[in-house]
């Protein structure tokens, strides 16, 4: 029993922190669906907005995993630190250059992005997964 009760008074705070991490930014992308005709290039953006008295951590780890679906040929799988930029509001954006390939029709830009969110009382990882529409004509 007091083993319960110590994991449940540990798990709360965290619960809580996690909240407030997730609570300190939001992610936007290019409006979508993004058109792009078959065999041109095209181009993703996202970006990672703090909100007041947030910021990304420009010294912790950040890195995109990319994929899509068969009618997107992305430049790249993997984006790093030196691949964004940081932002006037301490944020990070990004660019996903890709070439529209396959058969017209919908696919999706996806990618996971891995940073630390920090404010004055936390710096924590955050994992979130994003997608643009994509249509191809």
């Amino acid at each position: 029993m007091r083993l319960a009760t110590f994991a449940l008074l540990f798990a709360l705070p965290l619960a809580a922190r996690a909240d407030e991490a997730a609570s300190a930014y939001r992610i936007e992308s290019t409006r979508g669906p993004l058109k792009v005709k078959k065999g041109a290039a095209g181009k993703a953006h996202f970006e990672i907005v703090p909100r007041a008295g947030a910021h990304v951590s420009p010294d912790a780890p950040l890195s995109v995993a990319l994929s899509s679906g068969g009618a997107v040929k992305l430049e790249k799988a993997k984006l790093l630190r030196a691949d964004t930029h940081e932002t006037k509001a301490r944020g990070v954006e990004f660019d996903v250059p890709f070439v529209a390939s396959g058969p017209a029709g919908g696919d999706e830009v996806k990618a996971t992005v891995n940073f630390f969110i920090c404010t004055e009382t936390l710096c924590e990882r955050q994992k979130r997964d994003v997608s643009l529409a994509v249509l191809v004509e």
